[in-house]
């Protein structure tokens, strides 16, 4: 009871701070590095409200890179185990040496507030690599990386990858 009442507070203290959009919730291993990101970064941080199993059951965050211009975030479900406990992957670049439509290989896929998304999915040559999507919104380079397996049929891919990176948008700025 007082675990529901305390959420209900928190809640009713963000709607009135903002009622336009009400708080959402993040991921508590992407909570635990915002702070470290935002301190650094000058960028709108857009990490999702909600992710997909398994992703949902990682439990460990890295800041990658933070600085004035961009930033990146690493999220794994083990740490000290290299690629094999990654799980996904957030970024921002506000000055980019490409632009989505410069990315060989990516399909256009529609995103939540008008914008354009280009979306790769999972392959395996000489090693493995993660879905990729990538949108730019207010002259920002945004992408996001899933590791999903790659005999997962593409339109799989292509609705999971959508479906996070809606959350973000929708999320908007953390």
């Amino acid at each position: 009871m007082k675990w529901n009442v305390a959420i209900l507070l928190c809640c009713s203290l963000a709607l009135a701070q903002n009622p336009s959009k009400p708080a959402l919730y993040l991921p508590e291993a992407l909570a635990s590095v915002l702070a470290n990101v935002k301190a650094k970064s000058h960028l709108e941080v857009l990490l999702p409200s909600e992710l997909p199993q398994p992703f949902a059951d990682a439990k460990y965050a890295t800041v990658e890179s933070a600085s004035e211009n961009e930033y990146g975030i690493s999220l794994y479900y083990k740490l000290d185990v290299g690629d094999s406990g990654f799980a996904a992957s957030f970024s921002a670049d506000a000055h980019p040496d490409y632009g989505p439509k410069d990315i060989p290989n990516v399909r256009k896929v529609k995103l939540s507030n008008g914008l354009v998304g280009y979306f790769r999915e999972a392959g395996c040559g000489g090693s493995c690599a993660p879905a990729n999507l990538w949108w730019e919104e207010d002259h920002v380079l945004y992408s996001l990386q899933l590791r999903l397996r790659p005999d997962l049929p593409y339109k799989d891919q292509q609705r999971k990858m959508t479906a996070v990176a809606n959350s973000a948008i929708l999320a908007g700025p953390r």
